[in-house]
């Protein structure tokens, strides 16, 4: 803002100065004001996206939650399913030594080619039911651990 002042008698004339001042306040505290509320509208613009900012962040926890919730149930329903698989396989690998013992019991009652193909059958028949448990559900390690429980329960059973 350039302003040139009259000269008065002993140098500028007080009332221009006087009024340049004046202005010169008032153009400041327009200035002022207007960086006042420009101030006050970031702030605002600040808190609204700082609201924003914990309502994604507590989105992302509970989304964080319920993925480790799902996680952890699909392991179990995962060690459920191979449990019962297992269980399965051995009751009916159990099932099968019944009527190998029954094949066998009935075998001198039988032709021998039958009991044989009975036999080559019933082999064929466990070795599937052992490919499918390995195969199917790559429950190769996993077997063994459940048969070892199965074994020390059916043991346990049959003491009471």
């Amino acid at each position: 803002m350039e302003y040139t002042f009259r000269t008065a008698r002993k140098g500028y004339d007080k009332s221009d100065v006087d009024e340049y001042i004046v202005n010169l306040c008032k153009s400041y505290e327009k200035s002022l004001a207007a960086q006042k509320e420009r101030i006050e509208n970031l702030k605002a613009e600040v808190a609204s996206k700082e609201r924003l900012i914990s309502e994604f962040n507590d989105k992302k926890d509970s989304i964080t939650r319920s993925i480790t919730m799902a996680v952890e149930k699909s392991k179990q329903i995962e060690y459920a399913s191979k449990v019962r698989y297992a269980l399965e396989g051995e009751r009916l690998k159990l099932f099968s030594d019944k009527w190998i013992r029954y094949c066998e019991s009935v075998a001198n009652r039988v032709d021998k080619d039958m009991v044989i193909s009975t036999n080559n059958f019933i082999k064929k028949t466990e070795q599937e039911i052992r490919d499918g448990l390995i195969g199917d559900l790559n429950v190769g390690s996993f077997l063994s651990e459940v048969s070892s429980v199965y074994n020390s329960e059916r043991d346990r059973l049959a003491k009471i």
